[in-house]
This record gives structure tokens, C-alpha cells and sequence, in this order.
């Protein structure tokens, strides 16, 4: 069978290589770079299908460059070193497990430093087209501009989609040669783009599942969550400060989230913890052990394991950068 998928692997010591891949690959752009041109490293990998894309790029130096407007929605996650983008207005600061979604419609200022980064792409055109059929207009109202999720539930809810979708479908040969399977993975992340990031029309919901409004006990819930987490609660004490029972509490974030209470409440603790290591200081005496068990994981291996899948970069790292 045919494999409709494009895969592009490229290693290289040489900066003029790695500029020719990068404008090939996404928008023309002037690049300067500074720093040890002897050790120069690149690294990337890109498995595109269709109008979607998953995406590596790893760079030593530092790199500072002027892009042309994208017309593409390109969602970003810091997985090492540093990004910073500027586009009209809005400018905005990354480090590892920062998420962005870059500006499609103005050019960027972009500069990073000793970079890894995971990226996703999504064609604007198809974007676009699924936010008007959602709002129920010829074209969308709101537009993209550079931002970071509208809460961490969206972003979680992004994560799992790409998941899905990188893992389901575009490595799955029989799955990505199906026209209709791939058109509904474009869907379900163009979906989940205009669900996760801001646009100027305003937001009218706030659980990741498009189209399905939260109740009012779970919003109580993941309120309870988010101001508690540092305490030992559980199921019960959620339950009671949502106003429900537990059972219900369960099937409402199952049906509304596809995660249990207990999954989310680590996910906050987990993303605590991420926090509380990017902002220590390595010669203070911090372990990740002690910042991993003051957030309730006693096994410092699982919270490594956790840690990894979720920001790319083991615990360890982040607190040394």
C-alpha cells in the first residue's frame, strides 16, 4: 500500500543546510546566528499527511530571524532551551512545557536558543472553514493570534488529541491512507486548535470538549482542585465541595474530560511541580525527589516517567536549566 505520508528526517552540522530545511519546511525567513559555529547541531523530523503535521526540531545556537506570515496554524511546545516570538502586539517568553500557538496572519520576530521543540501543524484553510461551520457563519469570526491555551484543561485536552492522532493515525499506515479517517483526524485537531487557544471573538465555554457546556458541578469540581491541590484531598472531599456524589462526580469527568477526578487532580500536582522546578534554584539544596513528594508522588522513578511523557525532558534537567 502506498503510505500517503510525507516522513523527513535530516541531521546536520552545517547552519546553511539547516537554514535551506527550515524555509523549504515552513516560511521563508532571514536568520542571523551567533554562538560556537563548531559545534553546530540540527535535528529534525517531520511526518505530514494531508493538511496536518507532527514535528521535531532541535538547534544548538542561537538563532534570531524575521518570518513572513505563516498561513498555517502552527502550535508549538518547548521541550528544551528557549523561544521567544513577537507578532504585532503580542509577544511572548517559553521555556520547556510552555505551548503557544504562533500568529497565522502577521509576520514574526523569532528567537530561540539551544532549542527542542514539538510542533503541529494544522492547514489555515481548514481551520478556518471548521470555525465558520461552528458558529454558524459563511467565514470565521475570530482569528488566531499569538497566545498560550486559554487554561491548562484545553492544553491537556490538546495534548491528547496530537497524541491520538500522531500515534492512531499517521503512524498507522491502513488508519492514514483512509481519506475519511484522515480527514476527521484534520478535523478533530482543527477543532481541538479553536478549543485550546484564544481568538479575538470571546470564548464561550471552558471544558476542552467542543461543544458541550460544563456543568455546574463539575466547573465546582476542578475549581475545588485547582485552589486544594496541595492538600491531601480525594474523591470524597472533591465530591462534597462539588455539590454531587461521587459517583456522579466520576461519570461527569469521564463524560466531559475522558479522565477520572484522581487523573486530574495528579495532572494539576504534576504541572505544580513543573513550576516549582523551572523557578528553584539547583544551588539551593532543591532535589526533585523533595519537590516531586511535596507534590504527593512518593515514587521519584513514576514521577520521572510522568514528568517525561508530559513536558518531553526529564524533572532533572528542567531544574539545571
Amino acid at each position: 500500500m502506498h503510505d500517503p505520508v510525507r516522513r523527513v528526517r535530516l541531521k546536520t552540522a552545517d547552519p546553511q543546510e539547516a537554514e535551506h530545511f527550515l524555509r523549504q519546511a515552513y516560511v521563508d525567513h532571514t536568520p542571523r546566528l551567533s554562538g560556537d559555529r563548531e559545534r553546530f547541531r540540527f535535528n529534525a523530523s517531520l511526518t505530514q499527511a494531508g493538511a496536518v503535521g507532527v514535528e521535531r526540531i532541535a538547534q544548538s545556537m542561537v538563532l534570531d530571524a524575521e518570518t513572513e506570515p505563516h498561513r498555517c496554524v502552527y502550535v508549538v511546545q518547548v521541550l528544551g532551551g528557549r523561544l521567544e516570538m513577537a507578532a504585532g502586539r503580542a509577544e511572548l517568553r517559553s521555556g520547556p512545557g510552555d505551548l503557544q500557538l504562533c500568529d497565522p496572519y502577521a509576520p514574526t520576530r523569532v528567537k530561540w536558543d539551544n532549542v527542542r521543540l514539538g510542533i503541529v501543524r494544522i492547514g489555515l484553510r481548514e481551520v478556518e472553514q471548521i470555525a465558520a461551520e461552528s458558529e454558524g457563519t459563511g467565514a470565521a469570526r475570530g482569528r488566531f493570534a499569538l497566545s498560550r491555551p486559554v487554561s491548562p484543561e484545553r492544553a491537556r485536552y490538546w495534548q491528547a488529541v496530537v497524541r491520538h492522532v500522531h500515534h492512531d493515525v499517521l503512524a498507522n499506515p491502513e488508519a492514514v491512507g483512509s481519506p475519511l479517517v484522515l480527514a476527521e483526524a484534520t478535523r478533530l485537531l482543527a477543532t481541538a486548535a479553536l478549543a485550546t487557544f484564544p481568538r479575538s471573538a470571546a470564548e464561550r465555554s471552558r471544558l476542552p470538549a467542543p461543544g458541550r457546556p460544563a456543568p455546574a458541578a463539575l466547573r465546582r469540581a476542578m475549581d475545588y482542585i485547582d485552589a486544594n491541590a496541595a492538600r491531601p484531598i480525594g474523591v470524597q472531599d472533591i465530591a462534597r465541595a462539588a455539590g454531587t456524589s461521587p459517583r456522579a462526580l466520576q461519570h461527569a469527568f469521564a463524560r466531559h474530560c475522558e479522565t477520572t477526578p484522581t487523573d486530574y487532580l495528579r495532572g494539576i500536582r504534576l504541572e505544580a511541580a513543573h513550576r516549582e522546578l523551572r523557578a528553584a534554584d539547583p544551588d539551593s539544596g532543591v532535589t526533585v525527589a523533595g519537590v516531586a513528594a511535596r507534590w504527593g508522588f512518593a515514587k521519584a522513578g513514576r514521577f520521572a516517567g510522568r514528568y517525561r511523557a508530559r513536558y518531553g525532558v526529564a524533572p532533572s534537567q528542567t531544574l539545571r536549566t
